[in-house]
């Protein structure tokens, strides 16, 4: 097993795989870590829009000072 991979899943989950996880293949934990990464990438991206479309509600002069307190 490659240790770039492993280190890769690691990464991704933000702690050590369960041994179940760790004895798949290395181009499964190559494929695990990626679709981990993809669905993280997903998430901001959703999370990101919600919240531009929650500020819509907000009335303009109060988006900018809201913004910067929540961000």
């Amino acid at each position: 097993m490659s240790q770039k991979a492993l280190h890769d899943l690691r990464e991704q989950l933000r702690s050590d795989p369960p041994s179940a996880v760790v004895a798949l293949a290395e181009k499964d934990l190559h494929h695990l870590a990626e679709a981990i990464r993809t669905a993280r990438a997903r998430q901001a991206a959703a999370l990101e829009h919600a919240a531009d479309q929650g500020f819509s509600y907000v009335p303009r002069l109060l988006r900018g000072p809201i913004r910067r307190i929540v961000r």
